[in-house]
């Protein structure tokens, strides 16, 4: 609606406005954008308005179009900084206006000052205890790094590199290419030139302003690939290159209303087949399903077994977010408690809480990262994929009868050990191992599927889930200390077609002369299913 609303005031016709207005919303980043609730689709709402009032009140002079102006603009910078490149295009739009500027100029800077005021929703919403904040504007340094946070440092990147340039200059003719035809899209930022012919050479050169900083932005940011940055700053290229394509078809139809019809028949059926051909890749993304995944791992440990409070902790991003609207609005995920990398870890075992997090969290925040908050740590499997920290060992003797005591020669023995069909092609092995005595070497873990019991050869065993370490390789056992049980779980897939009779678990190191030493096997029988 906006950007047929910014084509009219330049002077298209409704069906050539909509038109236009499609092509832009067709392109590949403004289709995703505009399907979920991301923050380039405001920034782009803000650059469309600021630009439609900054056309009207160069034209009216009108004191409503000065403060409906200033409020977008200045709303909009508050919001994206990169929405401060409109600054030559929107003074080149209301120059005619510079006298009357100064008379409405107190009014104006008063509407400019919401846009920061609306820094103040970030505390309000913590003060209100909500689900979702971002950063930590709970706290002033939390608050004023949000209000002074332009991301330039992180996302610009300055080059001395002719051969850079280049490359920076493919890329981002590139990434437009993939947004629109490189036709229309060519085609669009030349038709804003149009104006000109039509004695509107202003609104020509304004508007024009409004998109060469946003390419020139775009090879600016760059880190050696295409990032979220990247994409963002090329909305308002492809926006007015809708536009453009609008006053292309008024153009045309004013000089012929057939061909000018065809035109549009042309632009239709054009948009038609490329919007069937992005279809696929935007609902890839607006349907992607990828982090139910994450919400099954969570499951495993929710409702918590007992009564102690449990926190789930995840870095913020992706994954975290799907866990807190599974909670906030699927009801999912009962009586956990769930924080981000941010949070006060110290107070949460303080407190005696249970603190886990899937292992995958150790890649980005790894067990020394932890340590450096906590001291000493003890890790222990709470389920497949999800581990808990403690500053105590987690697991006692009281807590796990020694049903085996399967001796692993090697100062180690299988305390317990349970197997069971997890799904009809996976087992689920949960071992609890425990440091009889001290251990001089460290051990990585052999869990076979086997066709023969004991395997005669190779061929026999059907399936491997071995380890580096125990914990999914986040724990070596040169770190456990005597007495210390440890739960550790292996998901092992049961390949199509196949007649397994057992899973045998071992311990093995390498060999100073090479080969591998092994500890005894514990051979667990299949269960019934």
């Amino acid at each position: 609606g906006l950007l047929v609303a910014l084509a009219h005031e330049l002077g298209a016709s409704g069906p050539a406005a909509a038109l236009g207005a499609l092509a832009a919303a067709l392109s590949t980043s403004v289709w995703v954008d505009a399907s979920l609730a991301e923050v380039h689709t405001l920034t782009l709402v803000f650059t469309i308005a600021t630009l439609i009032f900054a056309v009207r009140f160069g034209r009216t002079g009108g004191r409503r179009d000065l403060l409906w102006l200033a409020l977008f603009f200045t709303q909009g910078v508050a919001h994206q900084r990169s929405v401060a490149l409109l600054a030559p295009a929107v003074a080149v739009l209301i120059w005619p206006q510079l006298r009357g500027l100064w008379h409405g100029l107190g009014a104006a800077f008063l509407v400019s000052l919401l846009g920061p005021l609306t820094y103040l929703y970030l505390p309000l919403r913590v003060w209100m205890g909500a689900t979702w904040v971002f950063g930590s504007p709970g706290t002033w340094d939390g608050f004023w790094g949000m209000v002074f946070d332009n991301r330039s440092d992180r996302v610009l990147a300055w080059s001395t590199s002719l051969d850079e340039w280049m490359a920076r200059a493919e890329a981002t003719v590139r990434i437009l290419a993939d947004d629109m035809l490189w036709p229309l899209l060519l085609l669009g930022l030349v038709g804003l030139v149009t104006l000109a012919f039509r004695g509107r050479r202003r609104e020509s050169v304004g508007v024009t302003l409004a998109w060469v900083p946003n390419v020139l932005l775009t090879a600016i940011i760059w880190k050696g690939w295409i990032g979220d940055a990247q994409l963002a700053a090329k909305l308002p290229v492809l926006a007015l290159a809708g536009v453009g394509l609008a006053l292309i078809l008024e153009w045309l139809r004013q000089r012929s209303r057939p061909l000018g019809a065809a035109a549009a028949v042309a632009l239709a059926l054009t948009l038609g087949v490329w919007g069937w051909h992005v279809r696929p890749f935007v609902l890839s993304i607006t349907h992607d399903y990828s982090t139910e995944a994450v919400i099954a791992l969570a499951e495993q440990v929710a409702p918590p077994p007992d009564d102690r409070p449990t926190v789930l902790t995840l870095p913020w991003g992706h994954d975290y977010w799907a866990l807190t609207y599974a909670q906030a609005y699927r009801g999912q995920l009962p009586g956990l408690i769930l924080v981000d990398h941010n949070a006060d870890f110290s107070e949460i075992t303080e407190r005696g809480d249970r603190l886990l997090t899937p292992s995958k969290t150790f890649h980005v925040f790894p067990v020394s990262w932890w340590e450096r908050r906590l001291g000493r740590l003890y890790l222990t499997s709470v389920a497949p994929g999800i581990v808990e920290l403690n500053p105590t060992p987690p697991v006692t003797a009281d807590d796990v009868p020694a049903t085996l005591g399967f001796d692993l020669g090697n100062g180690l023995r299988i305390r317990s050990a349970t197997l069971a069909w997890n799904a009809p092609d996976q087992l689920l092995l949960e071992i609890y191992w425990e440091v009889a005595q001290p251990v001089a070497e460290d051990y990585s873990v052999a869990v076979h599927l086997v066709a023969r019991d004991p395997p005669q050869g190779g061929e026999d065993v059907l399936a491997q889930a071995d380890a580096l370490h125990p914990l999914q390789g986040w724990y070596p056992i040169a770190r456990w200390s005597p007495g210390e049980i440890v739960c550790d779980h292996y998901l092992i897939q049961v390949p199509e077609g196949c007649a397994p009779v057992a899973v045998r678990v071992a311990l093995y190191r390498a060999a100073l002369e090479g080969g591998f030493v092994n500890s005894p096997w514990l051979s667990l029988p299949l269960p019934v299913r």
